[in-house]
């Protein structure tokens, strides 16, 4: 069921929104490829290592002219927004940037096990590309990853904590000692799943160390699914009004993003305590993740201020203290559930 009450009207344009266009990026010093950036940021990362006492991950960047802007650790299981806010977890300070411009979330099989990479492009129109030389809208990566965005060159590398050996002296000997990597294309949840790519060779004639899958861009929840694709009801609530939006699971497996910017598909222009990009939902193995883009005025369950939950089978959530979110798992199962 969907209700259009009008309360969500969409704004014809963002003016604080920074949208990028070619005209821009003709004047964006070019990132340096994986293997300087790699070097550049190797003693950074490495006094990073030291200190991870359980699997993590190293995620720093590195300018054109291979200044390190900043480096953070993530462990497994939590989330980080990059982008030119603030209150970005790892800030780029450039005006190319938007304000959000990626999400990160680190995810681990098990305690021990060493994490992978779930990065996802906010819906910018500016892609990052990966080493391939590839524009990406998102990726999840087994090993190290090199992202480019703007002049910044962004290195995810895996780290099992006290379970790992010590990190080599050099850096060269560091990069050399990096596994394959191989990179697996997944365009669509309803087209051809996975296509195996090209594999390029770097300047040394080695491969890259990366297995990739490329996943489709954030979806949008203008429009509902047809009732027999439907997973979940997500229902919008301002004050006594109400819209309700049914999601299908490979919506979910790819994200959905909310907020008052234009390209997150739901209207939310009047509600001016939620973001312009405030709150993506995706589903990860058996759970979703309700992930807080680092929001003004923050994502609630109840008193607390959330940064990533993942969601019961019925849940709510509130958006900047104005909007409430009901969550509903529907009875439908997906395929391979038990």
């Amino acid at each position: 069921m969907f209700l259009n009450t009008g309360i969500f009207r969409r704004s014809s344009e963002n003016e604080r929104t920074r949208v990028v266009r070619a005209k821009d990026l003709a004047r964006v010093p070019s990132p340096l490829g994986a293997h300087e950036a790699f070097l550049a940021a190797y003693e950074r990362m490495s006094k990073l290592a030291r200190l991870a006492r359980r699997p993590a991950m190293l995620v720093a960047a590195v300018d054109g002219s291979a200044r390190v802007v900043e480096a953070v650790l993530v462990a497994a299981g939590q989330s980080l927004i990059i982008g030119r806010h603030t209150s970005c977890g790892l800030r780029l300070p450039s005006d190319t940037i938007s304000l959000r411009q990626l999400a990160v979330h680190v995810w681990s099989e098990s305690p021990d096990a060493t994490p992978e990479t779930r990065l996802w492009d906010l819906n910018t129109e500016q892609p990052f590309l990966t080493e391939d030389g590839e524009p990406n809208a998102a990726v999840i990566a087994q090993g190290t990853l090199y992202a480019a965005v703007g002049e910044y060159a962004l290195l995810f590398v895996p780290t099992r904590g006290a379970h790992e050996s010590p990190w080599p002296a050099r850096a060269e000997q560091a990069w050399k000692a990096l596994p394959p990597r191989h990179f697996v294309d997944q365009r669509t949840p309803t087209g051809s799943r996975f296509r195996h790519s090209r594999r390029p060779l770097r300047p040394d004639g080695q491969e890259y160390h990366t297995r990739i899958t490329r996943v489709g861009p954030l979806l949008m929840l203008g429009e509902n699914e047809q009732p027999e694709d439907a997973w979940a009801s997500l229902r919008l609530v301002v004050e006594r009004k109400s819209e309700e939006h049914r999601i299908s699971l490979s919506r979910l497996e790819q994200g959905v993003l909310l907020g008052r910017y234009e390209r997150c598909g739901i209207p939310l222009a009047e509600l001016d305590h939620v973001s312009r990009v405030h709150l993506l939902l995706v589903r990860m193995g058996g759970d979703v993740l309700a992930i807080d883009t680092v929001s003004t005025n923050g994502t609630w369950r109840g008193p607390a201020r959330i940064q990533t939950t993942t969601l019961g089978e019925t849940d709510s959530l509130t958006l900047g203290e104005v909007l409430q979110i009901d969550w509903r798992r529907l009875s439908r199962r997906a395929p391979g559930e038990d």
